[in-house]
């Protein structure tokens, strides 16, 4: 009895096997005819089996007006146009940033001009003081030489070196000239050292000539 149940099993599996591959069968040739169909899409998994056995897949037909496609081609569309946004501000910042430094060294050489004609104007000012002060304390020298006696003055007058003493001579006698008075300056140079007042006179004849001098 075990002997018959044995070989009833044995019979079976061809049997089932038979059946498990005509099922397999026809479950690839409904894929593959509802994939002929367009029903399904299946060309992609059994691509490979089909070359395998020397049959080309059907390549799948794509169509123009496809929402997917045209969607994708939109976003590609923009990607490429922000892309090209992207390169043209890139470079407008590049020139920009080369302008901002452009601007900055003129600004810096203005800065460096503005600073030099200040210190010119100081300089200026400060010489112009310098020569006001000057002529201040010469108009002051000369009112105290006038004021004091003729040879008092011309004894203090020595002891000055030849600039100087040709500087008092000269606001001496153009502060006389400009109140309308007679001008000391021809009496002090004949009471002078005759070489000393040789030396400040041959300096008097570069200048315009002193009112009553010899």
């Amino acid at each position: 009895m075990y002997s018959d149940q044995g070989y009833g099993r044995a019979r079976a599996w061809p049997r089932i096997f038979g059946l498990t591959l005509l099922v397999v069968m026809l479950g690839v040739g409904g894929a593959l005819w509802f994939d002929f169909l367009g029903l399904l899409d299946v060309t992609g998994f059994f691509a490979p089996a089909l070359r395998w056995v020397g049959l080309q897949p059907r390549e799948v037909a794509i169509q123009a007006d496809d929402p997917l496609l045209l969607e994708g081609s939109r976003l590609e569309k923009r990607e490429d146009a922000l892309a090209l946004r992207e390169d043209e501000l890139t470079q407008r910042g590049a020139e920009v940033d080369t302008r901002e430094a452009e601007l900055r060294l003129l600004a810096d050489q203005l800065e460096a001009l503005e600073a030099e004609l200040e210190d010119r104007e100081n300089s200026v000012s400060e010489s112009q003081r310098q020569v006001e002060n000057e002529r201040a304390a010469l108009v002051k020298l000369s009112g105290y030489l006038t004021n004091m006696p003729p040879a008092d003055a011309v004894a203090q007058m020595v002891s000055y070196a030849d600039d100087d003493l040709l500087d008092v001579l000269l606001v001496t006698d153009e502060l006389a000239q400009e109140s309308g008075q007679a001008s000391l300056v021809p009496f002090w140079l004949s009471q002078l050292p005759a070489e000393r007042a040789a030396a400040v006179g041959e300096r008097l004849l570069l200048l315009p000539e002193i009112e009553g001098a010899d």
